[in-house]
């Protein structure tokens, strides 16, 4: 399976379970440490560590196939920021990918970086979103 598909599954079951956590609370849950909150469920560090297994996985794959893969960890954040439970766990993740960055050839981390800093504009970009720039942007200028 390629490693786009794989990540695209990983984060589909995510958001789909998250999604079902939201669903699933009751009112009052977690007031006074009472009943379950979504954001301390089990699936977040089950997520996390799965997709490092996935990433560390691709290390050795062509370039084109992790940027496809990045590209898409990086967008999905954006695109799901409605879903509160799973938006910090997937900008957090983004810190996964540092290393998998290196696999990338100069004009995909160049075309990663310029599409990485329109999505998370400076005042937006947390700790994680930061090595990623570094990273992408030491690919970049790789000789």
């Amino acid at each position: 399976m390629e490693v786009l598909e794989q990540v695209r599954e990983l984060c589909g079951d995510y958001l789909n379970r998250c999604r079902q956590l939201e669903l699933d609370r009751k009112p009052g849950d977690g007031l006074l440490g009472m009943g379950s909150r979504p954001d301390k469920d089990p699936c977040h560090d089950a997520f996390a560590r799965e997709l490092e297994a996935v990433l560390k996985s691709a290390e050795d794959r062509p370039s084109d196939e992790i940027r496809a893969a990045l590209s898409y960890l990086y967008r999905i954040p954006t695109e799901n920021r409605d879903n509160l439970t799973a938006y910090w766990m997937l900008l957090a993740v983004h810190g996964l990918t540092v290393e998998l960055a290196a696999g990338l050839n100069r004009s995909d981390a160049a075309a990663l970086l310029a599409e990485y800093r329109e999505e998370y504009p400076r005042w937006e970009r947390l700790p994680a979103q930061k090595r990623v720039l570094a990273a992408l942007k030491a690919q970049a200028a790789m000789k």
